[in-house]
């Protein structure tokens, strides 16, 4: 992987809980999780392959929904809900 492409987020919950660190690709907002980009998932719930389509994913510490697992272009990736993110640090 080239990592010059990439550049490294700490994306966190409203709730300051530290959810993933994420190579985040190109400009602009996190909209969507890919599972190949993560680098360290602290809660494991991002990577989890047992999730199927539709599967919201829950912050361990509030209980907020974070993203939907959804299937575009033939991968799994995290779809986000903007207005749970907290702090994105880069």
């Amino acid at each position: 992987m080239n990592t010059k492409t990439y550049s490294i987020w700490k994306v966190y919950c409203k709730c300051g809980f530290h959810l993933v660190d994420y190579r985040k690709k190109g400009p602009g907002r996190l909209r969507k999780i890919h599972r190949d980009r993560i680098k360290k998932d602290y809660t494991n719930l991002f990577l989890d392959d047992r999730s199927p389509i539709g599967t919201d994913i829950l912050c361990p510490k509030c209980q907020n929904r974070i993203a939907t697992v959804q299937n575009i272009n033939g991968k799994y990736v995290n779809k986000v809900n903007q207005g749970q993110l907290g702090i994105i640090r880069k």
